[in-house]
């Protein structure tokens, strides 16, 4: 019964515990009440028979005396008037009886109205005086009778006593009002228990149950936002206040743990800088789309954009910009692809994108047409102006690869074939490319152990002074002795040292190896010869370009007077101030600076006034066509004529025919280089050449 009580609902519980409650409290009133009326009315005919007493004794105490016993007993039938009076005895000190009372209940009235057959009838007077003095028939002894006794004194000696036996006939009528009375109340009061106990613990348990129902709603629906209703400020809204704060917290946890959880999401498959997704986002969905065109037998095409040149924007106008123009890219190519379609940064400046459901390859190629006339568009980039280009390899699922991995790589190689044929294009893959490839890894490979093998050499080309004919200087080229492949050319694997940074060890051999020579001819009769040593954007940019260049001529004891450096215009024009202050400290040591491949980067003329250069070379290209096409002159003529204006000594690369240096002397260009004057040759051979050409005295 217990466990019943302790796993019933607290609804319940509370209506137990109130009932019982409100029960002991009446059942204990009343039994209270009752008690003291019960002692209170005895009290009363206690005192009121022992007046009684008092009386009769002194009416009989004459009678006792004078044995007149006729006299107490008319003393005594006065008494038959009272209805309480079941008897009275009147002892003299023998213990005999000197006279009594006794009511008797007449014959035939017994069960009638009024008649006194309830109580106890009264018993032998010795019995009474028992009674009387035990006090016999107390309160627990039901149904109740009173004895009384009192002495009769005459001159202060006791020569009797009166007893008397009363009913309690209106005590239990009272009694029997009262129990009538207290179980009417208890019914009453019991019942008004019951419907306040029923409001009282719905006060209680209605907004328990809320909160229970509540935390069952937030449980099963994960929905933190759900609250539970206040309907008090007692303890139970204490409760509801902290279980509603517990919430509000969890809710703000849970928000917080599901924000950095979309943004790890977020950083894991899409790219911070464009939004686009990024390489893992791009194979999972590409991966995705070629299990469908299988199933549907569909053709996908795979795209890889890369922008060509995008490192000399972020050299020359800070990574800020070319971020700015990266988003600006990821813009117009999100515009030019369609909706079910997929365009993804890979890192860099590249970018990939996979058509779905193509019908002909000829509509991936309009696709790519449209990248690269859109990205060739200029860019408006806080304020400034830029232009880039973008070139664009192409492969086909399933004709060029059948996985993610073997379409990228395609894509990937015939991008750079789009590089390798001018940039700003773009290339369907074809196997044969795989074979360049192939090459160019291998030529790699090489390239990176060619140094240690000591595989490369100088040959040094002549350069004229126009006027005298006479040798000035000398132009450092680097050539690769290929175990296997023989003479290698610049063009072929500078490229490679360019892409894998090998550019820098081998730029720094070709320097410490021409000062070498310089040595070695100074100690053979040639002490005024100079040489120019072609330096790399990224030999440099590097901070201690300055301190290199000072650290071989120390090493080789060379001055350097005799040491001239050529660069190109890109790469003193990626950071100006930079570029400025390593040239001045260059020049200060006494080094020649001339700047290579002139009218081909996008130096202005406001700039170039700032370095310290010595010699402007104009570019090749111009001056091979430059006799018979107007436009190459003219470009020719005005370097020619800024340089002299400038005050700088001019250079003319790639001198041919005799019309080209008779044209050029006649523009006032200073000095030529080319194969009318000499091909590149071994230092033997230079040697030969300087002892017969050098001026005089050189």
């Amino acid at each position: 019964m217990i466990t019943a009580f302790f796993n019933s609902p607290i609804k319940r519980k509370l209506m137990i515990i109130m009932l019982l409650t409100s029960g002991v409290v009446i059942f204990v009133t009343a039994a209270a009440f009752i008690v003291n009326e019960t002692l209170t009315f005895r009290r009363e005919i206690r005192n009121e028979m022992l007046t009684l007493a008092a009386i009769v004794s002194n009416n009989t105490s004459a009678a006792i005396m004078f044995n007149d016993q006729k006299a107490a007993l008319e003393t005594l039938s006065g008494l038959s008037s009272d209805p309480r009076i079941l008897a009275v005895h009147i002892v003299n000190n023998d213990g005999a009886v000197f006279a009594e009372y006794i009511y008797r209940v007449a014959e035939g009235a017994r069960g009638q109205s009024g008649a006194r057959d309830f109580g106890k009838p009264s018993v032998p007077y010795k019995i009474a005086l028992a009674e009387a003095d035990s006090e016999a028939g107390s309160f627990w002894n039901w149904p109740m009778r009173l004895t009384v006794a009192e002495k009769i004194i005459v001159d202060g000696r006791e020569i009797g006593k009166v007893v008397i036996q009363a009913n309690l006939e209106g005590l239990i009528e009272k009694l029997k009002r009262f129990f009538f009375l207290a179980a009417f109340v208890m019914l009453v009061v019991s019942l008004l228990a019951y419907m306040m106990s029923t409001k009282l613990q719905s006060l209680i348990s209605v907004p328990i149950m809320n909160l229970a129902q509540t935390m069952k709603d937030v449980s099963q629906k994960k929905n933190y936002s759900i609250r539970s209703e206040k309907t008090s400020n007692d303890e139970i809204g204490v409760l509801i206040d902290g279980f509603n704060e517990m919430l509000q917290e969890i809710e703000e946890r849970d928000e917080t743990l599901k924000q950095r959880q979309d943004h790890l999401q977020r950083l894991a498959h899409f790219d911070s800088l464009t939004s686009l997704p990024n390489r893992a986002l791009y194979c999972d969905r590409l991966s995705q789309t070629l299990l469908k065109a299988v199933r549907e037998k569909q053709q996908v095409a795979v795209l890889f954009v890369d922008l060509d040149h995008f490192k000399d924007i972020n050299d020359t106008l800070g990574h800020r910009t070319g971020d700015l123009l990266l988003k600006d890219v990821a813009v117009r190519l999100q515009k030019i692809i369609r909706a079910s379609d997929t365009v993804a940064r890979m890192g860099g400046d590249e970018f990939t994108i996979f058509q779905q459901d193509v019908k002909d390859s000829r509509n991936a190629g309009l696709v790519a047409k449209k990248i690269v006339e859109s990205l060739s568009q200029p860019y408006l980039v806080e304020g400034r102006e830029i232009f880039i280009t973008a070139s664009v390899g192409i492969t086909m699922f399933p004709d060029d690869g059948a996985t993610v991995d073997e379409l990228l790589r395609n894509a990937d190689t015939a991008m750079y074939h789009a590089k390798d044929s001018g940039k700003d294009m773009f290339k369907f893959f074809t196997q044969e490319m795989n074979v360049s490839v192939h090459n160019r890894l291998t030529l790699q490979n090489s390239l990176r152990r060619a140094l240690e093998r000591d595989e490369f050499i100088l040959y040094y080309q002549p350069k004229m002074d126009i006027a005298s004919r006479q040798v000035t200087s000398v132009e450092a080229l680097l050539r690769w002795l290929h175990p296997q492949e023989g003479m290698i050319l610049p063009g072929r694997f500078i490229p490679q040292a360019e892409e894998t940074g090998l550019i820098i060890p081998i730029g720094e051999w070709v320097l410490r190896t021409a000062c070498q020579q310089i040595k070695e001819w100074q100690a053979k009769g040639h002490p005024s010869i100079r040489v120019a040593v072609n330096v790399s954007a990224s030999q440099f940019k590097r901070q201690n370009f300055a301190e290199t260049v000072t650290g071989i001529l120390e090493e080789t004891g060379i001055s350097p007077l005799f040491l001239e450096l050529e660069l190109t215009e890109s790469a003193i024009m990626q950071n100006i101030d930079s570029s400025v202050e390593i040239l001045n400290s260059l020049k200060a040591m006494g080094i020649q600076i001339s700047i290579d491949d002139f009218g081909t980067g996008y130096s202005s003329l406001s700039y170039l006034r700032r370095f310290p250069i010595d010699y402007i070379k104009i570019d090749r290209s111009f001056i091979v066509n430059f006799t018979s096409n107007s436009d190459d002159r003219a470009i020719v003529t005005a370097i020619i004529a800024m340089a002299r204006s400038l005050g700088l000594k001019i250079i003319a690369e790639g001198v041919e025919t005799e019309e080209q240096l008779a044209i050029l002397s006649e523009l006032g260009c200073h000095e030529m280089q080319g194969y009318l004057y000499s091909k590149p040759l071994p230092p033997s051979l230079l040697f030969k050449f300087l002892r017969v050409n050098s001026p005089p005295g050189g």
